[in-house]
């Protein structure tokens, strides 16, 4: 199974650093993820899509929302989420 990891708030959201979630493309995966963590949809989501501020990355490689979610992802893969984030 793919490992997913969290950052930032979302990490307190799941309760943990990171899962393992079963799923054949990034989608799938999010919606998995969604299913077992439910208060997560609010962050990820927005309109019934990917929240456009959202950065994902698997293996390292950042995807872009309108073309990433279904990128294929296989057991060995790391799929990272990353909530926007502002300074000052």
């Amino acid at each position: 199974m793919p490992l997913i990891k969290f950052y930032a708030n979302l990490r307190s959201v799941a309760g943990k650093k990171e899962v393992h979630i079963l799923g054949a493309n990034v989608q799938e995966v999010l919606d998995k993820l969604i299913l077992e963590f439910p208060e997560m949809k609010k962050f990820l989501m927005e309109e019934g899509r990917l929240r456009s501020q959202m950065v994902i990355t698997v293996n390292g490689q950042s995807l872009q929302p309108e073309i990433s979610l279904k990128t294929t992802v296989s057991e060995q893969d790391q799929i990272a989420i990353f909530p926007p984030v502002a300074g000052g």
